[in-house]
């Protein structure tokens, strides 16, 4: 397309859209026809001049948040509403409060450990840039796996690394290996032991909280057997960075946790600021042992799932 027309486009669209012209007054002004100028300012939106985002009020459930903090001594809760029922939407809407309120929380020279996920890849998708000194962001739990599976971590440790303007640090090792000698040996490696030092100085932690099932992505990564995987969830009720927790947020088999190449549980536990988004009724469960267990700070979640959190909370306080 050439220049002019290009710029044609734009001049359209521009006053359209930022002048709130309609489509007769542009004709008369550009003496063009009335179809043309339809058919130029659909143009604009398909060759992606145009962007249009919806700015939908957030539905107000401060009561609910309240209840949450007062109960479970959290620093900040948010819950938004899931309108269209599609966990996708909901997901990147609950994803899109926890980035803004990151971009407030990071500072200069902090250090941020993220984990991986469908979670972080939405989060990474949707972070507000802010450019900060001397900002580190490692990765908190390995993802390597022998069977193909797109957990997201290069894209959240770039997305992250962008936004901030840090340095990025990787765990190339897998999530679980097959003995506790094999982990100790792969965390002496001089880049994993590196890595694994700086997460544990972290003061900023960002993860999800995995439910249990074959849908997982630790299941789907290969890593057990189904045999073995009913063997887990015996007592354990979900996963935080690859650790597997039961219903008081501790590790549920000490020696699967041997096992686990990530940072330790106990660690992530003394982070000052740890941010957790979980969408999903299926993960209620999994949040309330994570809170149990001292591993949320801030929450952001749905109404629906925050509504089953406080009813498995009310059923063990009977």
């Amino acid at each position: 397309m050439d220049q002019y027309r290009t710029n044609l486009i734009v001049r359209i669209a521009k006053l359209h859209y930022e002048l709130g012209m309609s489509q007769i007054e542009i004709a008369k002004q550009e003496h063009l026809s009335t179809s043309t100028v339809s058919r130029l300012i659909k143009l604009a939106s398909e060759l992606g001049l145009v962007k249009i985002t919806i700015v939908e009020p957030k539905h107000s459930f401060t009561d609910l948040e309240n209840l949450f903090m007062a109960r479970f001594h959290l620093k900040k809760v948010t819950i938004l509403s899931d309108i269209v029922e599609n966990q996708g939407v909901l997901l990147q809407d609950v994803s899109q409060a926890a980035a803004e309120d990151l971009s407030k929380l990071v500072t200069d020279h902090c250090t941020i450990g993220i984990a991986w996920g469908r979670t972080l890849t939405t989060l990474s998708q949707v972070l507000v840039p802010v450019k900060k000194k001397g900002v580190s962001i490692v990765q908190l739990n390995g993802g390597v796996s022998r069977v193909l599976y797109d957990a997201g971590y290069t894209t959240a440790i770039r997305s992250f690394v962008d936004a901030f303007n840090g340095d990025g640090y990787m765990l190339p090792a897998p999530a679980i290996v097959s003995n506790a000698d094999i982990a100790k040996s792969i965390q002496t490696d001089q880049f994993i032991h590196e890595s694994l030092e700086l997460a544990k100085r972290c003061d900023i932690a960002v993860y999800s909280i995995g439910a249990i099932g074959h849908d997982t992505a630790l299941y789907k990564m290969g890593y057990f057997s189904t045999e073995f995987y009913d063997h887990i969830v015996e007592n354990a009720v979900g996963d935080v960075c690859s650790h597997f927790i039961d219903i008081d947020g501790k590790i549920a088999d000490e020696e699967l946790d041997s096992r686990v190449i990530a940072v330790p549980l106990s660690i992530i536990r003394t982070i000052p600021n740890k941010v957790v988004i979980a969408v999903g009724t299926e993960k209620a469960q999994s949040i309330l042992s994570a809170i149990h267990g001292q591993l949320v700070d801030y929450l952001y979640i749905d109404q629906p799932t925050a509504r089953k959190v406080l009813q498995l909370s009310n059923k063990i306080d009977m």
